[in-house]
């Protein structure tokens, strides 16, 4: 009864993720995503784009500017013609600091461990970069129904780590990361004849009209979406550079050109 609330390894859980991505209240999470994406950070500057999710998405990566973009899943399933690799995503098989923006699209909710998830793709994410995380909201419509569901059910989105938005920033700030914004979004309970109404008749893609009430609640900022964004900056200290042997240099050239005596010493008498 208790194995109904563990959280399983992405390796085990994504096949069934993969087929609850293509429902109808995915796509409209995902769309809703996309906009915010294409909105406010789809020109971030940089080179090298990376996504970490669920599923292989094209549609993600092209609301992203950089020349080089390319996303890693947890398993080889769905769309192979979409898919850059596979991996672990608290092990990238990736440099240290090579990549200008990451996006973890719902990736460390559900993955094991939520913070060796997030320490791995810092390491990879350069000085300076931009890191975009994506996390369903603990007091959104989807992780209030969450403990309910798991009580009647085994399916896989349902579980996932209620992560606070509080709490993220705690684990981003001792990362030295600087959060620059949060956004939320998505406020349609997850009933399917709703979702598909709202989605049919309103899609949230680049230039076509929201719904009227995805769009009040976004005005006023309201933080009860089922999901919220992050944006941060990752911030790296500069050491001192300076060399001892040239300090010593230049005050040793210095006393010597300008005649100074050491303290203590006494004139000589005229």
């Amino acid at each position: 009864m208790l194995k109904r609330f563990d959280i399983e390894n992405l390796g085990v859980s994504s096949a069934g993720l993969l087929d609850w991505s293509e429902s109808a209240f995915s796509s409209y999470i995902m769309s809703v995503e996309r906009r915010i994406f294409t909105k406010k950070y789809g020109h971030l500057p940089g080179y090298r784009f990376l996504r970490l999710g669920l599923s292989p998405s094209q549609d993600t990566l092209d609301c992203f500017t950089q020349i080089h973009r390319f996303g890693l899943q947890s398993q080889l399933s769905g769309n192979i013609e979409e898919m850059s690799a596979v991996a672990d995503f608290s092990d990238l098989p990736l440099p240290s600091e090579v990549v200008d923006v990451v996006l973890l699209q719902h990736s460390i909710e559900f993955s094991e461990s939520p913070q060796a998830s997030l320490n791995e793709a810092l390491r990879v994410l350069a000085p300076g970069g931009h890191l975009i995380i994506c996390v369903f909201n603990p007091v959104g419509p989807t992780g209030l129904i969450k403990f309910p569901m798991q009580l009647v059910t085994n399916r896989p989105q349902y579980r996932f780590h209620n992560l606070r938005k509080g709490r993220l920033i705690d684990w981003l700030t001792l990362l030295n990361c600087q959060v620059l914004d949060v956004d939320h979004g998505a406020y349609h309970w997850p009933r399917r004849s709703v979702v598909t109404k709202e989605h049919e008749s309103n899609s949230m893609v680049e230039g076509e009209q929201i719904s009227s009430w995805d769009n009040a609640c976004e005005k006023i900022r309201l933080p009860v979406g089922n999901f919220y964004m992050i944006h941060a900056v990752k911030r790296v200290a500069r050491g001192i550079s300076s060399s001892p042997r040239v300090w010593k240099r230049s005050v040793s050239g210095r006393l010597t050109s300008s005649n100074a005596k050491p303290l203590g010493s006494k004139k000589e008498p005229k």
